[in-house]
């Protein structure tokens, strides 16, 4: 029984390591070996995945470090306008009552 399962997971599968697992088979030096190379493959694959996530991680955080100081300096500037526009309201106000003093009663 055992070899049959064995022949039908050696053709279906490309790695057939549930056998070695379960103890149905021994893996060869070889298949040891094709399997580091696999794992090695991997990792490599895995290690330029995550340096290219943390390059672009670090790209965005630049983005959002200068977005940040944009909308530091457009607020400051607002804030700026704003301050200029309630001097000039202020100064408008005064000569605004000055004028109506001016005015004689009726």
């Amino acid at each position: 029984m055992g070899d049959v399962v064995s022949e039908v997971l050696v053709q279906k599968t490309k790695k057939n390591s549930f056998l070695v697992n379960v103890g149905l088979k021994t893996s060869s030096a070889s298949e040891d070996n094709a399997s580091k190379c696999e794992l090695q493959a991997e990792l490599v694959v895995e290690k330029q995945t995550s340096n290219d996530l943390r390059e672009i991680v670090k790209t965005q955080q630049l983005q959002m470090d200068d977005m940040m100081k944009k909308f530091q300096d457009a607020e400051t500037a607002r804030a700026k306008q704003e301050e200029e526009f309630k001097k000039k309201q202020a100064e408008t106000d005064i000569l605004i009552k000055g004028l109506l003093s001016m005015i004689p009663p009726r």
